[in-house]
């Protein structure tokens, strides 16, 4: 434990907030070194037991640490304090035995191996931690730290994580969450919770230290990862995407389905304000779109009642103004409320490179939703249609342009067991397999 508080983060928010954190040198990272490596001695059973008692404690929202955590959480990342409740809502589901068995079977299948040698043909084989983890977490989404460490510690390796400066509660009141449980646990001796400034003598000694990267975040995250690596050192890049929304003329059919299916589109599009991976930041919708875009504009009024913007900053007002001024001046309609919450704009551009996000939705009108494809490619994440008939009509089209999930509307923001984040199954990179000769048929 640190304890010196020697470093403070500031956030412009309705009144300003200062966070204080102990300041953390490279000899402090350097100790990390002298501890346990890993926790190859526990069985999958124990760990994922260990884990679902965290879930557990978490689903009751009048735990002390989740509700000090959901208090400082809504200060430094600006969401409002439901969308911080739904996130730690989700992340008590997926700190869950069943769902995370059901995880490492979906991404390793038999998982003996990580607990005994199994024999294969003329080898027995063990999967081994790789060792020591380094997490460098985004702040746009909170859960992102949990869902990183897991992947860390279901493959039995010892893990640093290095919090965001958007996001420098979850974690910790995860982590101390260990210690209510057991203080003792193999778990809290190889899991480390850091923040260092970036390029400092700590950040360049953890990467010296470490023998796999998982970086969540922006350009800069990635390439300064890329930059800082070595050679033999496993990388997992989780860098910026985006995502759209394909919706096809059978919404029109009746009142009842267009209303449903606009809420679905509108639930979307307030998830952590935009700022996810998975969130919609262009809708292509066969005509008439004039129609759906009015019966969304109603939706988001709705759905802002439940899940209310977070801050938003005098220049991110500013620059929301100015693209719905220059959208006018373009021709585009542009559906708004008064206030900068959220903005509709059905735009005669068929592809849009820049983006300022904070709920603002560009809808392009197509005569048929195929018109997208050609805009598609590896940087698009998540693409979710109005109908999973025409989803699975064109899946095999689709994937081919480099997408990594598709999904229907009102679920972008859930990723379910089997789906590979990235396009990958990330946590067999975590692991290396080891064998021992048996029989020979050259003797």
């Amino acid at each position: 434990t640190i304890e010196n508080k020697d470093f403070y983060l500031d956030y412009e928010r309705e009144e300003n907030i200062r966070i204080y954190l102990p300041e953390i040198t490279a000899k402090d990272v350097e100790r990390i070194t002298n501890g346990v490596r890993d926790i190859h001695e526990l069985s999958i059973e124990e760990i994922t037991d260990f884990l679902s008692q965290i879930g557990d404690l978490w689903s009751n929202k009048n735990y002390d640490l989740r509700r000090e955590a959901e208090e400082v959480a809504a200060q430094t990342t600006g969401y409002h304090r439901n969308m911080i409740a739904r996130c730690y809502d989700m992340i008590s589901r997926v700190l869950n035995k069943k769902f995370l068995i059901d995880l490492l079977e979906t991404e390793i299948g038999d998982l003996k191996p990580l607990d005994e040698w199994i024999k294969t043909k003329e080898t027995i084989l063990r999967a081994i931690p790789i060792g020591r983890v380094l997490h460098i977490a985004a702040g746009n989404v909170p859960a992102v730290s949990v869902g990183s460490f897991l992947m860390g510690v279901l493959t039995k390796n010892s893990n640093i994580i290095k919090v965001a400066s958007g996001d420098p509660a979850t974690f910790p009141y995860i982590a101390l969450t260990f210690k209510e449980i057991d203080k003792n646990h193999p778990i809290i001796k190889t899991t480390s919770v850091l923040y260092w400034s970036h390029n400092s003598p700590a950040e360049d000694k953890a990467f010296e230290i470490s023998n796999a990267i998982c970086v969540w975040g922006g350009f800069e995250a990635v390439t300064n990862t890329r930059r800082k690596s070595r050679y033999r050192q496993n990388i997992l890049e989780f860098g910026p995407r985006r995502s759209i929304q394909l919706i096809s003329k059978e919404i029109y059919s009746d009142e009842a389905r267009l209303k449903k299916i606009a809420s679905q589109v509108a639930y979307d599009l307030v998830l952590y304000d935009q700022q996810a991976c998975h969130s919609p930041q262009i809708a292509y919708v066969e005509k008439p779109a004039e129609k759906f875009c009015r019966v969304l504009a109603s939706a988001l009024e709705e759905t802002n009642k439940i899940f209310p913007k977070g801050f938003t900053s005098l220049d991110e007002k500013t620059n929301i103004s100015h693209e719905r001024e220059t959208a006018v001046f373009r021709g585009d309609i542009v559906y708004k409320p008064d206030s900068t919450d959220w903005t509709i704009i059905l735009t005669r551009r068929k592809n849009i490179l820049h983006h300022p996000l904070s709920r603002i939705l560009y809808v392009v009108e197509v005569n048929d939703i195929r018109e997208a494809i050609q805009y598609l490619n590896e940087d698009t994440m998540v693409v979710a249609f109005s109908s999973k008939d025409k989803m699975m009509e064109l899946k095999d089209e689709i994937s081919l342009r480099g997408v990594d999930r598709l999904t229907t509307v009102g679920r972008m923001g859930y990723f379910q067991i089997g789906h590979p984040h990235e396009g990958r199954r990330n946590l067999v990179n975590l692991l290396k397999w080891v064998g021992v000769d048996q029989d020979s048929s050259f003797e």
